[in-house]
């Protein structure tokens, strides 16, 4: 038997391996050295004042990440992995268990749906070509979520899923911030690619093992924290004083959403969004624009004037997946000085560079108009804790404002027109009703507290927005 490294004596108790060898036939006397190997190398940790823990700690942040080209390093290789759904049963493998084969590795987690649904096609694919790869799934989660997961709900559809589990080695040698995460390794041991799910294909597949190109685009995560795309080189003795960004087309490094960052008195001066449609980019800088003006932006706050309105929002495609053809990244960053400015330069930098023109106007529109019916207070406010469920089943407005639920009303999709107030109320109040289903029946349960929605045409703020 090999001599132990501290790294072997914490990869052993990190993985309970010293329990899972008793499932292997080894014998009590090999056991006990085993044992005995552990608690000597661990003591002399401990009479340096440095645990075996404390130790792999340091070692796992020494990992040097993976790159396209790499070869896997020797100590990857003979790492003992936790895994379950094992074909073989084993609890512990060894990427080199897969030498000379395809090696495809899939981190997951439990809560994200396309990594679950991608498990069927894995799944063919590695019925489809045998012995020649193995796909692999890998995941942080523990041993007691993992369990849970393949006992109940959708998990217990895939327990043929053979997963690496407890992971804190494999993420670092391939790092990512967004799953599915696919880590391509050829047969040769080289790190080839590393890519979306998608891009796990039978083509793909064979491809590689025929040596020839794929059709694959590689997938580098960014880090959101800095800004999109730049240099990792970018002086330190440089100030980043201005930036922007704009960029058609789906970036797989990033997840779908926002990303922002405030001066010490909370003001904007860095926002971000990626990979979304136009509105979803538009959204948030309206929103402050009209916040400016003491309003309430919502959707129904918009006029369309577009050849094809349907390229500004999700397109979906079926199966819970959407479009990506039309979606797009983008940043601007001002000199915190500025911040107060930045929204009204994001908003210029689009209509400079994208294929529209978004405007602030006020237009003559349809409303319905909330009004009071009497001088008779039946709405005001005993106090209590603020709560809002507006327009969820029932809705309930406690201790707010009237503008709250008004806002909230936008959300409801029997309310297709702006909500404009004129009750002239100002303290805050305490409402119920049974639900938002539809405008009659909101009407009808507003008149309880003499309140109503009424249809007219007013002169409001609205973002219009039309082709160039």
């Amino acid at each position: 038997m090999r001599n132990l490294s501290k790294w072997d004596c914490y990869v052993l108790l990190k993985s309970k391996f010293i329990q899972k060898t008793l499932h292997h036939n080894l014998d009590i006397k090999r056991f006990k050295v085993l044992a005995f190997k552990i608690y000597l190398v661990s003591m002399f940790s401990y009479a340096q004042a440095q645990s075996v823990g404390e130790w792999a700690e340091a070692e796992l942040s020494k990992i040097k990440p993976l790159e396209i080209g790499d070869t896997i390093p020797e100590e990857l290789w003979s790492l003992p992995l936790q895994v379950v759904n094992h074909s073989d049963g084993k609890e512990t493998i060894t990427l080199a268990d897969y030498k000379g084969k395809l090696i495809i590795l899939d981190f997951w987690s439990t809560w994200c749906v396309p990594c679950i649904r991608n498990f069927p096609t894995l799944h063919t694919l590695q019925d489809e070509f045998g012995d020649q790869i193995k796909i692999l799934a890998v995941t942080q989660e523990d041993t007691d979520k993992i369990s849970k997961f393949f006992k109940t709900g959708a998990g217990k559809e895939h327990i043929y899923v053979n997963s690496v589990i407890n992971d804190n080695v494999l993420s670092k040698y391939f790092p990512h911030r967004t799953v599915p995460h696919i880590a391509w390794v050829n047969p040769d041991g080289v790190v080839i690619n590393t890519t979306q799910a998608e891009d796990v294909t039978t083509a793909n597949i064979q491809a590689i093992l025929d040596n020839q190109k794929t059709q694959m685009i590689a997938k580098v995560d960014i880090d959101r924290d800095k800004p999109l795309f730049l240099s990792e080189k970018f002086g330190e003795n440089l100030e980043l004083r201005n930036y922007s960004i704009f960029a058609k087309g789906y970036y797989s490094g990033l997840p779908s959403g926002g990303n922002l960052k405030k001066t010490e008195n909370g003001n904007i001066y860095r926002r971000q969004m990626t990979n979304l449609p136009m509105m979803d980019i538009y959204f948030p800088i309206i929103y402050e624009l009209f916040k400016r003006n003491g309003e309430q932006f919502n959707l129904t706050r918009t006029i369309i004037e577009v050849h094809e309105p349907v390229l500004l929002n999700l397109i979906p495609k079926g199966n819970g997946e959407f479009e990506t053809y039309n979606l797009y990244n983008y940043e601007m960053i001002v000199p915190e000085s500025k911040a107060d400015d930045l929204f009204f330069y994001m908003l210029e930098d689009l209509n400079r560079f994208s294929d529209y023109t978004g405007t602030l106007e006020r237009r003559i529109v349809d409303c319905f108009v909330l009004i009071r019916t009497s001088n008779k207070d039946k709405i005001k406010s005993k106090g209590g804790k603020p709560k809002c469920t507006f327009p969820s089943s029932p809705s309930i407005l406690t201790n707010h404002k009237l503008s709250v639920m008004i806002n909230m009303l936008s959300d409801a999709t029997s309310i297709k027109l702006p909500v404009v107030d004129e009750t002239g109320y100002t303290d805050n109040v305490d409402l119920e009703i049974s639900g938002v289903k539809d405008l009659a029946s909101l009407r009808e349960e507003l008149n309880r507290y003499d309140l109503d929605l009424i249809d007219a045409k007013r002169s409001i703020n609205m973002f219009v927005l039309k082709d160039k």
